[in-house]
């Protein structure tokens, strides 16, 4: 019984691979998902900046910052997300992203989809933006019951040589 226990404590190793390292590296298409909590409160000039996903890189490339801007039009019952996103590029060579926003709420995707792109250069933050439009009752549902509304952002990136 006392050899037991001391084996039980024993500290285990094992063969690494670079997926043990790498595990904020993805290859394209890369899938982000954005909680759009946030969006249900008030913010200063209805401006929301995510920057937790720029720590996940898609073929040397981040989004190290996502700022939404909500415009709720009351007269078209509609909401309109404003979403500008920078990529940086890691030193390399340039690229073409390709950024595909939806919403999900509940894990399905509602009707409206935008597509940005940008031709960022190796070792600097390029930004564009785009505009998503929502009916205002399904943008309200996002904050309803137990559904929870996600920007899910689809970035598929390609040399730009």
């Amino acid at each position: 019984m006392l050899l037991v226990l001391p084996l039980m404590g024993q500290v285990a190793a094992r063969q690494g691979t670079v997926a043990d390292v790498r595990q904020s590296e993805f290859s394209s298409p890369m899938v982000l998902e954005l909680p759009m909590d946030r969006l249900n409160a008030a913010e200063p000039g209805d401006m929301y900046s995510f920057t937790d996903q720029g720590t996940f890189v898609c073929d040397d490339v981040s989004l190290p910052l996502v700022v939404v801007k909500k415009i709720v039009n009351d007269k078209a019952n509609r909401v309109e997300l404003k979403i500008q996103s920078t990529a940086y590029v890691r030193p390399s060579f340039d690229r073409k992203v390709v950024l595909r926003y939806s919403v999900l709420r509940s894990g399905q995707a509602l009707a409206a989809f935008t597509e940005q792109e940008i031709s960022a250069k190796e070792k600097k933050y390029r930004s564009d933006s785009s505009t998503l439009v929502i009916p205002k009752d399904e943008f309200d549902s996002l904050f309803q019951g137990g559904s929870r509304g996600v920007l899910k952002i689809v970035m598929v990136v390609t040399p730009d040589r």
